[in-house]
């Protein structure tokens, strides 16, 4: 039996002036993080999760729409909740995809 490795965001949001939180899971467990392609695949989920989750999104504290915010803070949570080593090759690999 096979298990998915994946890491979970979660993210709370003003949404209408009320808080509400969300969560997403984002599976990493079938691809190679050490690899450009494999890197690229897990931002693609992560910007799948982010559109997700940053529909209506507002800044902590602000009634002005802030999708970008969302999104980089989606990005940013699910990078950190990578076990380190995961984390570490990642960072590599998008070096390798930023030249």
């Amino acid at each position: 039996m096979k298990i998915l490795a994946s890491v979970t965001v979660a993210c709370a949001l003003a949404v209408a002036g009320a808080a509400s939180a969300q969560e997403a899971r984002i599976a990493y467990g079938d691809l190679d993080l050490t690899t450009a392609a494999g890197a690229q695949a897990f931002d693609v989920r992560i910007q799948a999760a982010a559109r997700k989750l940053c529909r209506e999104a507002r800044r902590p504290g602000s009634a002005i729409p802030d999708q970008d915010y969302c999104r980089a803070a989606v990005q940013n949570e699910a990078v950190r909740n990578l076990p380190a080593t995961s984390r570490a090759d990642y960072a590599s690999a998008r070096r390798t995809v930023e030249l």
